[in-house]
């Protein structure tokens, strides 16, 4: 469904533009103030070089935890924590579905109890993940550092 463009209870979250280039399989993303590279998958005829449609949609997850885990939770007047992420999709070769997502995630300076509790309100308030979760299972593995 379309918007009235003059209900003000309705904002653009994304404007994206999106192009071929003249190279096969290449692909350029654009919007206001950035533009990305993608390549179709070499299984799609793709050149698989650059960022797939996968690599974006977990980049988008990963980002999203990002934000939330260098503030969230964290008492006032204290620096934003520090967090590192690796990502990976695990799929099995002769299956047709995307996989699982596996985030591991390292916590400087948390508790194991508060690395946790980081990935609870992640998973409750991420919009991206609440729309895929059911498609791409996220497996999170909190690790907890000394900075």
């Amino acid at each position: 469904m379309i918007s009235d463009p003059d209900d003000d209870r309705v904002i653009v979250a994304s404007h994206v533009h999106g192009a071929m280039t003249d190279v096969r399989g290449r692909y350029v993303i654009s919007g206001a103030d950035f533009e990305l590279v993608t390549d179709g998958s070499v299984r799609s005829g793709g050149r698989g070089e650059a960022a797939s449609s996968l690599d974006l949609l977990v980049a988008s997850l990963v980002s999203c935890a990002l934000n939330a885990f260098r503030y969230d939770l964290v008492p006032p007047g204290r620096p934003e924590r520090s967090v590192e992420i690796f990502a990976r999709v695990e799929r099995d070769l002769t299956a047709d579905s995307l996989g699982t997502l596996i985030l591991e995630c390292f916590f400087d300076d948390v508790d194991s109890i508060t690395a946790e509790d980081l990935v609870d309100q992640y998973k409750r308030r991420c919009r991206i993940y609440a729309a895929v979760k059911d498609s791409l299972p996220i497996v999170f593995i909190p690790h907890v550092t000394r900075a």
